[in-house]
Formats: C-alpha cells, structure tokens, sequence
C-alpha cells in the first residue's frame, strides 16, 4: 500500500496544483486502470474534495454581504435602501441577492439592456419601475451595476 500512496500522492500534487478536479479522477483511473477499488474510491473522495475547495461563498456569506452591501453614491444608495433592498436581500423573494456575482452573471448574459427592461416593464416577482417610479434607465443600470457588484 506505501507504494500505492506515495504515486497516488506524486499524482494529486502533481494535479491539484493545476486545480482541475477532472484531470485528478482520470489521472488516477490511469494510474491504477480502475483495478484498485480503494483507491479509486480515495480518488473520487478527493475529487469531490477538491470539487468543493471551487464552490465559492456559502449561501450564509453570500446572504450576510447582500444585508450589507450599500453603494458609494449617496442618490444610488437611497433609491437602493427605498426599493430594492427588501427583495434583493431576502432569499426567499426569488430575486437574485445584492452581491451574489454568480446569479447576477446568468442574468447579465441576456444583456444589461435586456436586465434594464425587465426592471422597467417587471419580470416574474418584480414588479415594473422596480418600485422606483421616478428612477430612469441610467439609475436603473447603475443600480444593476451596483447590485450585481460590476
């Protein structure tokens, strides 16, 4: 089993500081051609190891930096704090949290013009303005901006 460890430990220092999880699973099926079922089984756990070690932030780190979150520009930040800070800092509303860059990235691949629009005319639980009747479509990208943290 030592020589079984110290290859299998060359090959994960070997991988991991390329931090591809993938490339780890298949270099071990390589090494040992699937007929080590422990290590296989060690290989897949330290897959899924360093699989997490890329999650990101927890949904708590996540929620805590929304609660946060307050813009620069104080004009931003009041029209923040007024209509979009009791949606966009809650979990259950649906919407996506102030901060929270990865949910933000799957919105903004549609464009920021069209995230612009959906505030405008309302999308799913939102309703249209955003609750910001006075703000128009520059106030709402720069609070897009904000919220998405770009």
């Amino acid at each position: 089993m030592r020589g079984i460890t110290s290859v299998l430990s060359a090959d994960i220092v070997k991988v991991s500081s390329m931090f591809n999880p993938k490339l780890l699973s298949i270099q071990i099926m390589n090494v040992f051609k699937l007929k080590h079922a422990k290590t296989l089984a060690l290989g897949m756990t330290l897959t899924a190891m360093l699989t997490g070690c890329d999650s990101g932030p927890s949904q708590e780190q996540i929620l805590a930096t929304a609660q946060t979150l307050t813009a620069q520009d104080a004009s931003l930040n009041e029209i923040y704090q007024r209509s979009c800070k009791n949606c966009h800092t809650l979990v259950d509303t649906g919407a996506p949290l102030t901060g929270d860059q990865h949910e933000w990235a799957k919105r903004l691949e549609k464009g920021k013009e069209a995230l612009v629009n959906n505030v405008i005319y309302g999308f799913g639980g939102m309703p249209p303005f955003g609750l910001c009747m006075e703000c128009g479509p520059e106030e709402f990208e720069a609070l897009v901006d904000f919220m998405a943290q770009q």
